[in-house]
């Protein structure tokens, strides 16, 4: 059987996102560690401006290290779902009958973007996070854009 455009494109769009998670999935193990690492140093070892710094922010080198593990871990999260949706919309551009999977999923990683997006908007910290989340977004409603094609094509 002849794969459509849409699932072509489905294939090109579902192997970068396997590509980008695995690496996702790296950086975000990476920040983890990064952070058991910032939280095990003792308070009094810290230099003289992040000691300054965490005491202006009210917080001690545990809590700094627990925040940057929490980071860590809401990156990892994001990862292992973009290497699932990803995993998935591989089989789908091979089978258009098994879309289904990939459309829920691709739904619920637009609503993680929109909700990142309002996150981010009410912290005050959208301009310094626009660009990975304009893009993280974009390339959600790009699959799920895809996907829907799929399914009206397989009739699903």
């Amino acid at each position: 059987m002849e794969r459509s455009g849409s699932q072509k494109a489905l294939l090109v769009i579902s192997i970068i996102g396997i590509i980008g998670a695995v690496l996702g999935i790296i950086v975000g193990a990476l920040v983890i560690a990064g952070g058991g690492l910032i939280g095990a140093v003792p308070q009094s070892q810290v230099d003289a401006d992040t000691a300054a710094s965490l005491a202006e922010a009210g917080i001690t080198t545990g809590q700094a290290g627990a925040l940057v593990g929490i980071v860590g871990g809401l990156a990892l999260f994001a990862s292992i779902l973009e290497l699932i949706i990803s995993i998935l919309g591989v089989r789908a551009a091979n089978d258009n009958q098994k879309i289904k999977p990939v459309w829920i999923l691709s739904i619920i990683s637009v609503v993680f973007g929109v909700i990142n997006i309002i996150s981010a908007i009410v912290q005050g910290t959208f301009g310094g996070q626009a660009p990975s989340l304009i893009i993280g977004i974009a390339w959600s409603l790009v699959v799920l854009w895809i996907a829907n094609n799929i399914k009206q094509e397989a009739g699903l």
